[in-house]
Formats: C-alpha cells, structure tokens, sequence
C-alpha cells in the first residue's frame, strides 16, 4: 500500500490528537490508516504517516475531518536493520 507522509502546521494538542485517533475507525474508509504521528507541539508542526491507495483519497479524508495540512508527500520507508526499501 502506498505511504504518504502528511506535514502540519496547527495548534493541535496532545488531547485533541489521541481524541483524533480515538475516532478514526468509525470514519476512516477500510483501505486507509493513519499508521502515526510525530509532534513538535512547540512549534505546532506535526508529521503524520498514512498509508491510502492515492494521494487523491487521503486528500477526502483530511478535507472531511477539516485536518489542515500544508503538504502531503509520497514516500518509501527505509528499513535500517536490512538496509532496504519496503516494498
């Protein structure tokens, strides 16, 4: 499944994010995962990993569950310990 890296710029909280993924699976569409988050909550920028069949559904979800984004990046993940892309 294809990996996309979601970059934030907002004034989430701790508390709002865990309630953000609390509530994920009742709307989230089967083929999409929001698999996790790094937060500079200092700097308000947030770093989320999400795999979805296209950039065009993640774009629906984020719109739908009014979640601002400044970018969305296609990436591969680099598995350190067997110096190889997953596939």
């Amino acid at each position: 499944m294809p990996r996309f890296l979601v970059v934030h710029t907002a004034p989430f909280t701790a508390e709002e994010l865990i309630a953000r993924a609390k509530a994920a699976p009742s709307y989230m569409p089967k083929d999409v995962t929001w698999r996790c988050s790094y937060c500079a909550f200092k700097d308000n920028k947030h770093f989320c990993e999400w795999e979805a069949p296209d950039e065009k559904i993640l774009r629906r979800v984020l719109d739908l569950t009014k979640t601002p984004f400044e970018a969305i990046y296609p990436v591969r993940r680099l598995d350190i310990a067997k110096a190889e892309f997953e596939t």
